[in-house]
């Protein structure tokens, strides 16, 4: 057994995805100037992919891979519908100005 295991691993991953997804929305906001309700959604966005992956890698660790697709469909589908609305909500602010 190596110095990482399964868990260490997500982890690790979790906190370069939540890092990347937070620069990324700093990017966007300096972009397009975000309004405080698509501040709201993208944050909730990104706190529910970032759930989504540690709810789903933890159950196939665990060798749960029902839990693991319940997953992906109950936390994933809003987290892609959510950000998918927060994009659209920036982009026809701009396209209006």
């Amino acid at each position: 057994m190596g110095i990482f295991n399964g868990i260490e691993i997500l982890f690790f991953a979790l906190g370069v995805i939540s890092t990347l997804l937070i620069l990324v929305l700093i990017y966007m906001n300096k972009k397009y100037t975000f309004k405080w309700y698509s501040w709201v959604l993208s944050i909730l966005g990104i706190f529910l992919i970032v759930f989504t992956i540690g709810w789903s890698v933890s159950s196939i660790l665990e060798g749960e891979t029902q839990a693991a697709n319940m997953g992906l469909l109950a936390f994933g589908l809003p987290a892609l519908i959510i950000l998918g609305i927060t994009r659209k909500l920036v982009l026809a602010k701009t396209q209006t100005a």
